[in-house]
């Protein structure tokens, strides 16, 4: 483990190894077989700091997300949760996305499937970590019917602007596969109506795999190159080109997806985007906005994002455990890396009580400067 991080882990530098080596051989040094590990490698990642790291011992299951009731969605590895329903009793109990879920009602927290119940309305009490702001808490959560995942959605809003929802990629739905494809499918059909312009939605989304996320937007992020990863010895670009997403190195290119079935005609590259960001843009959520700075008439609405710009790979340990260690920070067009929140252009806040709706701050403010560009001036509010 110690030998895996400090090989390809994206800010090795700045850990000092021989410290931290010493520290974990003196907190493992009772440890009689690989499970005895395990709490001295969560300790050796707190010391790190970096909460996009994710854990995950043998024989836990290997999905990166499991839904239950209550309205959230937790990662596995750490107890994250990285996806709420807006309005839901998760929102309403006060819990954020990044809080790491400790005990339920006074246990550990090993595995969701603690969780689930086909007891609706039955009431749990939830020890929770802030890990931006150090705090614990307690919170009472009412169980619900399971979160459904979302799905990639598009249409057309008042004054022929396409409007394309892209929610978190959830890696444990089965329809994961489709993702890019449901949203291709989504912006073809809003085209056929001839939009001035397009509102890209990624304030509910918390990442996933990254490629499908990138190839989903595809058609308004425009030919050629469209961002890339970077790390302290390479880099790689990821470059549209005739509806194929290529992922070019030293050592040449690779494809990496494609559009199932391009039109004839892409939207014109100079089309105004606006993209929305906010704190539950996460990982290749981030990716994907920072994909698209730099593209002409485009700009960025919402709040801060949440800061894992950065890639994962994953690494399997001998007795079966899984490892997620953060090796690459992401890159827009123009080769410029990420290592912290992506700011917006415009700042302002989601109300999510009001999400997508007529009162939507971020949204109306997105459409706002849409309205103003030469080929939407002339559409009917």
């Amino acid at each position: 483990m110690l030998d895996l991080l400090q090989k390809h882990y994206v800010r090795s530098e700045t850990v000092n190894w021989p410290e931290l080596r010493q520290l974990a051989y003196q907190l493992a040094a009772n440890a009689q077989q690989p499970s005895d590990t395990y709490l001295t490698i969560r300790q050796v990642m707190a010391v790190i700091g970096d909460w996009h790291m994710l854990f995950i011992p043998a024989q836990q299951p290997s999905e990166a997300g499991t839904v239950y009731g209550g309205g959230l969605e937790v990662r596995l590895g750490g107890n994250t949760i990285i996806r709420l329903a807006p309005g839901g009793p998760a929102q309403k109990a006060g819990l954020e996305v990044g809080d790491e879920i400790e005990t339920v009602d006074g246990r550990p927290l090993v595995l969701p499937s603690q969780l689930q119940t086909s007891r609706y309305s039955e009431t749990l009490r939830l020890s929770v970590f802030r890990a931006r702001t150090e705090q614990r808490k307690t919170v009472l959560l009412t169980l619900t019917k399971p979160l459904r995942p979302a799905v990639p959605s598009a249409r057309l809003l008042g004054g022929r602007i396409g409007y394309l929802d892209l929610p978190q990629h959830s890696i444990a739905d089965a329809r994961h596969l489709d993702y890019a494809l449901v949203a291709q499918q989504a912006i073809w059909a809003v085209e056929a109506q001839s939009p001035c312009g397009w509102v890209v939605d990624l304030r509910n989304n918390a990442g996933g795999l990254l490629y499908p996320i990138i190839l989903a937007a595809g058609p308004l992020l425009g030919e050629g190159r469209v961002g890339g990863l970077v790390t302290p010895r390479s880099s790689k670009q990821w470059l549209f080109q005739q509806g194929r997403l290529l992922e070019e190195s030293d050592s040449g290119a690779r494809e990496v997806g494609r559009f199932n079935q391009p039109p004839d005609k892409l939207p014109p590259a100079d089309r105004p985007v606006a993209v929305l960001i906010g704190p539950k843009t996460i990982s290749a959520g981030e990716a994907l906005a920072i994909a698209f700075i730099g593209r002409p008439n485009t700009r960025l609405f919402g709040e801060p994002s949440f800061g894992f710009t950065t890639a994962n790979l994953a690494f399997s340990l001998p007795d079966g455990a899984l490892v997620a260690i953060p090796f690459a920070f992401f890159a827009d067009r123009n080769g410029n890396h990420y290592d912290q929140q992506i700011e917006p252009d415009e700042t302002l806040f989601t109300d999510w009580s009001l999400f997508q709706s007529e009162k939507d701050e971020v949204l109306q403010g997105a459409k706002a400067w849409l309205q103003a560009h030469p080929g939407c001036q002339s559409a009917t509010p």
